[in-house]
């Protein structure tokens, strides 16, 4: 929560200065990314956050962000412990997953809180190709930051009068119905793909 208060204290601090504001935005996005996301949204709708550069810097940070992650798995092939992982019997659903399916599992991951480092270093660390990872890293990004950017405007907008301070109570409901979502959805597919045929 202390990392929560520090990106909202900043954010609004920084709201009028557009130059402090977008790598506010970018390491925030990085860090916390539908967090991120959801105050942008928010921020924007009570005048805080202009639109346009609001978008623009959380797409950078999440690109940037996967970047790292693939980077972070490409480089623990090198390490003697992670190459022992790779043959490990839970790692090869996933590694399946990505071999038959890289693209769709990586767009479908954009849209399921708490996977996408854990999946998208496993695409640094399975050596899928960071030309094919890329593209479907910025075409997620893209299509997941404007959906949740707009739904979070338009919750900013209709709850500020509503429900007041309580409406940040219920967006962490809400983002953690996500995060729920997502884990039971990845459970069902790495369950599925471990199931001999």
């Amino acid at each position: 929560m202390h990392v929560l208060a520090f990106l909202m204290h900043h954010l609004v601090a920084a709201a009028g200065v557009w130059w402090l504001l977008l790598p506010i935005i970018i390491f925030g996005t990085i860090a916390l990314e539908d967090v991120t996301i959801a105050l942008v949204g928010i921020l924007a709708a009570d005048h805080l956050v202009p639109i346009p550069s609001g978008l623009i810097a959380l797409i950078l940070g999440i690109i940037a962000g996967d970047s790292l992650a693939f980077l972070v798995g490409r480089l623990a092939v090198r390490h003697p412990f992670a190459r022992r992982i790779i043959e490990h019997d839970r790692i090869v659903p996933v590694r399946a997953l990505l071999q038959d399916n890289a693209r769709i599992t990586v767009f479908i991951t954009r849209f399921m809180p708490g996977f996408r480092m854990a999946l998208y270093s496993a695409c640094g660390f399975f050596a899928v190709p960071f030309r094919r990872f890329l593209p479907v890293s910025i075409l997620s990004a893209i299509v997941w930051t404007t959906l949740l950017f707009t739904l979070s405007f338009w919750y900013g907008f209709y709850t500020i009068h509503e429900l007041g301070f309580w409406r940040w109570p219920v967006l962490a409901l809400i983002l953690s119905g996500f995060f729920l979502f997502g884990h039971r959805y990845w459970k069902k597919v790495t369950t599925v793909q471990a199931e001999p045929a």
